[in-house]
């Protein structure tokens, strides 16, 4: 199929694949124009569709089938994957990926990824990027939907990627069916999971009805952006974004449409700034647990949508060490119990360097709440 030249134009057809195409430097392979051209694996085929390493490519307007419902036994198996790369510089362009029982695309070392306008459908794991810490491109205006029948685990995992871009893409239903074999809760069924990588920059994608959440910024992702987003919280939790796990920290959340709470902190989730977002949770607004010591809160608008005034619009938990600097100001916080609590475990204990300034209460229950048993080492403000 892929010829002597290194522009191929494929006739329209159904190619069924029981072997990996061969893949030269330099070679640009896309549909005949107006020509529907399908690459199906065969039901008995227990391989991938392309292997390509250290070469430049492009692949446009092509669908790529990895028949699920026939592999079924291949759920999650990477020798399955639809294409894996490593090294090169590839483009993937206006290609549809579907049914796939395992990645969509699997990529290692590969520079400066362009992965545009691709629609994935169905796909276990549409993309998995290990950066191994190189500038890695950008993953933009695709379209990722799963439904809950067949199983699938995230859109998109990148790990070890530097200035990673992922912008104006549109994800549904990552883990509504849940695959066979994953990690612990929240490691799965997310739209975007990034760690071990810095200055990823998340901008403009409309991401909704996931099993656990939008986003999560996890383990050792620094220096990271957030902004313009909407973002869901899943039909399994309360969270849209997760900002945790040691080494998260320097992440800036801004000007985003949040339908779900913003969890920072556990055991990372320092140095952050949240600052423009509209925040509408049936749950609270924003929680900075107790690894959240470096964080600037403003200029949000925080609503309660459970129908009732229920929980924390900001909940502030143990604060117990004087290099704390929490800045909470000039949020707008409605509807709530508690417009912002402030505790420690047992309701006991000392808190530090919380400061609340301009911040409007409108129709919650109390407005600022700190339990008269916790000793403040300095006044809240506000």
């Amino acid at each position: 199929m892929l010829n002597a030249s290194l522009n191929v134009a494929i006739p329209a057809g159904v190619y069924m694949i029981t072997g990996e195409l061969s893949v030269r430097d330099g070679h640009v392979i896309a549909a005949v124009t107006g020509a529907q051209v399908t690459l199906k694996t065969a039901a008995a085929y227990g391989g991938r569709i392309m292997t390509v390493y250290d070469k430049r490519f492009t692949v446009r307007g092509v669908t790529f089938d990895g028949a699920y419902a026939d592999r079924l036994g291949l759920e999650g198996n990477e020798g399955a994957s639809l294409v894996h790369v490593e090294g090169g510089t590839v483009v993937l362009e206006n290609n549809k990926f579907q049914y796939a029982p395992s990645f969509g695309i699997w990529s290692y070392r590969s520079a400066q990824m362009q992965v545009r306008g691709n629609t994935f459908l169905e796909c276990y794991h549409p993309i998995r990027i290990d950066g191994n810490n190189l500038q890695v491109g950008v993953i933009e205006n695709n379209t990722f939907t799963n439904t809950a029948a067949f199983a699938s685990i995230q859109h998109l995992t990148a790990i070890n990627t530097v200035n990673l871009a992922v912008r104006g893409n549109t994800m549904r239903g990552a883990g509504l069916k849940e695959p066979k074999v994953h990690d612990f809760e929240g490691t799965w069924g997310n739209s975007i999971y990034i760690y071990n990588s810095t200055g990823h920059v998340i901008e403009g994608n409309n991401v909704s009805g996931n099993w656990w959440s939008a986003v999560v910024s996890g383990q050792n992702a620094r220096n990271g952006i957030i902004r313009n987003n909407y973002l869901a919280d899943g039909v399994h939790t309360y969270t849209a974004i997760w900002i945790e796990m040691v080494g998260a920290e320097y992440i800036t959340v801004d000007h985003n449409e949040i339908d779900g709470a913003v969890e920072v902190g556990d055991t990372g989730g320092d140095h952050v700034t949240i600052t423009n977002n509209i925040i509408r949770s049936r749950h609270f607004g924003i929680n900075l647990n107790f690894a959240a010591k470096d964080v600037l809160v403003q200029d949000n608008q925080i609503y309660s949508k459970a129908g009732y005034r229920f929980n924390n619009g900001i909940y502030l938990w143990q604060k117990t060490s004087p290099d704390v600097n929490v800045g909470v100001y000039n949020n707008r916080i409605e509807g709530f119990d508690k417009g912002v609590a402030v505790n420690n475990a047992g309701e006991t204990g000392t808190v530090y360097g919380i400061r609340l300034s301009g911040n409007t209460f409108v129709s919650d229950n109390v407005n600022v709440w700190v339990p008269s048993t916790i000793t403040l080492a300095q006044p809240l403000g506000q």
